[in-house]
């Protein structure tokens, strides 16, 4: 006959709760509290680190949670950036990685390695394409983007220069 293994589930979480994108992460490492605790009647729990919105502290995190701990699968990271950078990692170990990012890079192209990673948000089109037919409504001609250096804010300026 087939027996199961009984063993613990074990999710890794990397989020931003300090430093500047903070804002993003702190509802994330919340969140970890609202997650269920078993599912078909297996026990999950969840190993959470603190990355401090850093990318080379979210690799580090990330590498822990795969080497030493040996998760199932893991949560975060909360940045683009930091997302970005975690990737190989998670395709090298088999790893299945939910990126609660904005970019869309992390899944876009499809590669080898981006197989592993399952984006939780909408890509930035959805968003840009609907401010842009509000805009068209409104009469706007002008735009003006303000955006930060790193994938998140890369994609925008792409995505906006498309539709624009």
């Amino acid at each position: 006959g087939f027996n199961a293994a009984q063993a613990d589930i074990k999710i890794g979480v990397v989020t931003s709760a300090t430093g500047p994108i903070a804002l993003v992460g702190i509802p994330q490492k919340n969140t970890v509290a609202l997650l269920p605790d078993s599912a078909g009647g297996e026990k999950i729990r969840y190993i959470s680190l603190d990355d401090s919105s850093d990318p080379t502290a979210a690799v580090k995190a990330f590498k822990k949670l795969i080497d030493e701990e040996k998760v199932d699968a893991i949560i975060g990271p909360s940045g683009s950036a930091a997302a970005m950078g975690v990737i190989q990692f998670a395709a090298e170990s088999g790893t299945p990685m939910l990126a609660p990012v904005g970019t869309a890079a992390v899944v876009l192209p499809m590669t080898e390695q981006k197989k592993w990673v399952f984006k939780t948000t909408q890509n930035d089109d959805l968003i840009a394409a609907a401010l842009i037919e509000q805009m068209q409504k409104e009469g706007v001609k002008t735009l003006g983007l303000i955006g930060t250096a790193d994938p998140y804010g890369e994609n925008w300026e792409n995505v906006m220069s498309g539709l624009a």
